[in-house]
Formats: C-alpha cells, structure tokens, sequence
C-alpha cells in the first residue's frame, strides 16, 4: 500500500553523506549540523543515516576523485529512488581549487543527477542547512506534498545566525568604476573563478561563485579595492542556477581626449593612490592614454 500524503508530509528524512575526497572541511560543517544543537538537522525534520539503504537524500563532498570515482557512484546507486543529491562546497560542484588537477575526475553532475547546490569553502552550517532544506522542499514535492513557504525557510535556516553576520566572509562584490583592468585578480584566484574578456565596448569581468573559495586573495591583491568581500554567505541554491551564480560587470572604453584612441579609464582610485590626492592635473590625465600621458609629461620636462 501507498503511504498516505500526511504520512509522507511527516516522515523523517534520512540524509546520507558520501565523502569523494574532500579535505575535510566540509565534512567537519556537517558534523556541526549533527552534534550542535543548534544547527541541528533535526530541526527541519532530518536525521543521518550510515545505511545507504535507508536513505532520502545524499549529501557529497569533496571533488570527485578518480581514486574514489567507482566507490561513490556504487554508493549512490545503494540509495533507493526517489532521491535528492546535494553537492556541500566549490570542490563537488566545479572542482574548486582541485578543478584542474589530474586526481579530479569530477564535477559531479558529469556522473550523477545534482539537485541542489551549496558553494563554500567551507559553507557555514547555516547554508548547509538552507541546502538541505531545499532538498527536503524537492523530496516532497516530487511526491506531491505541500512544502513550507521560502519565507518559512529562510526563517528556520537563518534563525541560527542572520545572513548579515558581521566579520564573515562571503560571496565577493565587484565595482566596475574602480577597476583599472590589471588582471591581478584573476591571477591570484585559486579556484580559476575570475575571467575578463575583452569587447567592443569594454573589458568584461565575471566571477563564478560555484568555483570561489571566498579565500580574499583577489580582494587582497586588488590594488583599488574594486573587489570586496561581502558578509552573504548564504548562496544555496538548485542546480538549474549553477552557471547563473556569477558577480559581472563591464569597465567601458572611453575615447583618449588626446589621440581618440578607446581606452580604459582611469580609476580616482588610483589617482589617489599614485599621486596621494586628486588634483586638476591629476584629473586631466584620467583622460589621456598612456602614450599620451608619455608625451605630455616629456612636454612638461621641456618646458
């Protein structure tokens, strides 16, 4: 016989964790998520389970290995349908800083159907939670049962800890009009997620947050703070966003007032940093192309 729908609205649902080769950072998140009350996962109508057999939804971290590849593929096929993977961290979900290395066999949704999303290097037990949470919402609705409402949601995953938490670390923010395009950033990022593309209207950045490592080193680096760090840590979210989850922005070319020539125009920022101030002169050569700014400097030696 079929369960009942109000049997299965109140059913506890069993989470099964496989590791495929994480460093263990995420795994010590989820184990937050079990042993602090807290976190707890009991609080959204969960609880782990050791047997693959008895679980609802599946848990992965780490970058997919090629060692561990076949092992984490026969667990999954252990848990019974209908079921929800959830990828916990960058590594699973693009590779994160392992993306290209020649261990990683992954990102996982080459191999197994993904649900749901939770990017962090580690994600904090609260997005972990906001994950699971949406994986639950799926898992019922797919049989048919009323979920709670997002509102419902993201009260009972952030009621442990506001999404505005000062001092942590989150998804980085990018501000066009301070970026002098040095590509310093996209240099120093370990996880390979900042690209600049050149086009007709101007340098264009994106950075893909399902591969940032919120490690701070492009903010740390960026010489006009044109990246921040922000405290929105809470980024989980269903695999059809995956390669929606991006910061952009365009530095747009302005013509030189000396030669016509696009360039790039030059931040106040690093005025300020260069000359220790913004004066009328300094203001004049935001406007000059380099080769110009060359000319009229050797001009002002002559004079």
């Amino acid at each position: 016989m079929k369960p009942s729908h109000k049997h299965l609205s109140s059913q506890v649902l069993r989470l099964y964790r496989i590791n495929a080769g994480s460093c263990n950072g995420c795994d010590v998140e989820l184990a937050v998520t079990a042993s602090v009350s807290r976190f707890d996962v009991g609080s959204l109508g969960c609880s782990y389970t050791e047997n693959p057999a008895d679980a609802h939804i599946v848990l992965i971290t780490g970058p997919l290995t090629v060692r561990v590849r076949e092992k984490v593929l026969r667990c999954y096929a252990e848990v019974p349908e209908p079921k929800i993977i959830i990828l916990v961290g960058v590594c699973p979900i693009s590779g994160g800083v392992f993306r290209d290395s020649y261990a990683v066999s992954g990102p996982v949704d080459r191999y197994l159907p993904v649900d749901v999303n939770v990017p962090g290097c580690p994600p904090r037990p609260q997005a972990v939670l906001a994950g699971i949470t949406e994986a639950a919402d799926l898992w019922r609705a797919r049989q048919g049962i009323a979920v709670a409402s997002p509102t419902a949601v993201t009260s009972a995953c952030q009621g442990q800890g506001a999404n505005g938490t000062t001092g942590v670390r989150g998804r980085m923010r990018f501000t066009a009009a301070a970026c002098v395009g040095c590509r310093m950033c996209e240099h120093v990022c370990a996880g390979g997620a900042i690209r600049f593309q050149e086009e007709e209207t101007g340098l264009r950045f994106t950075l893909w947050h399902n591969t940032c490592a919120f490690c701070g080193m492009c903010s740390h680096y960026c010489p006009t703070k044109a990246l921040t760090a922000t405290d929105e840590w809470q980024m989980a979210h269903r695999q059809e966003e995956k390669y929606r989850l991006v910061e952009q922005g365009i530095i747009p070319l302005v013509p030189c007032t000396g030669c016509g020539v696009p360039m790039l125009p030059v931040a106040a920022e690093l005025l300020r940093i260069v000359y220790r101030g913004v004066s009328r002169e300094t203001e004049r050569l935001k406007t000059l192309c380099t080769e110009c700014r060359q000319k009229q400097s050797i001009g002002g030696l002559r004079r």
